[in-house]
């Protein structure tokens, strides 16, 4: 009978252990594509050389998965730009079909060639928190695009996103 006290004990005390790693789902890769554009923007000049603001922003959009769902997106940041070039640090929020949400901090590079009108973006995000499904997920995305169209009270600096990556959320 002590044995098998002692042997449930041990069962106890491993599965306690072990249980996070034994939960975990495994990482699932995605891809998917965004269209967003301003809905808000406020900058001001620098002065230190011709084009130099810096300022905020807020974006709206759609982001479309791979696998047919469809998330709104709101991504809210700050950049430093001289002529279109310079970084960004947002946070971009998904809301899912369900109510979930997933929100990744985003660092980014726009970059406009000589000539060019319209800025590339390029930027790496992690996943900083998850609600509903998403809850405790991890990962990372990685996307690159150009504008579509420059930012003006018409088109609101419409942008295409191609993206890619990789997310983990704990089992139930």
């Amino acid at each position: 009978m002590r044995k098998i006290i002692m042997a449930l004990i041990v069962t106890f005390f491993l599965l306690v252990a072990f249980e996070p790693v034994i939960t975990q789902a495994g990482a699932e890769d995605f891809k998917c594509k965004i269209t967003n554009y301003l809905t808000k923007v406020e900058y001001i000049p620098v002065g230190d050389a011709k084009g130099h603001i810096v300022g905020v922003y807020e974006r709206r959009g759609l982001v479309m998965f791979e696998n047919g769902e469809v998330a709104t997106l709101l991504s809210r940041g700050t950049f430093d730009w001289t002529a279109g070039n310079g970084p960004v640090e947002f946070y971009t929020i998904m809301t899912f079909k369900d109510g979930s949400t997933t929100w990744t901090k985003n660092d980014c590079t726009g970059t406009r060639a000589p000539g060019e009108k319209l800025t590339y973006i390029k930027f790496t995000g992690k996943y900083v928190k998850g609600t509903g499904r998403f809850k405790g997920i991890k990962g990372s995305v990685s996307c690159e695009g150009k504008y579509v169209t420059p930012y003006s009270k018409e088109t609101k600096g419409d942008l295409c996103l191609e993206c890619t990556g990789t997310k983990t959320v704990p089992s139930k």
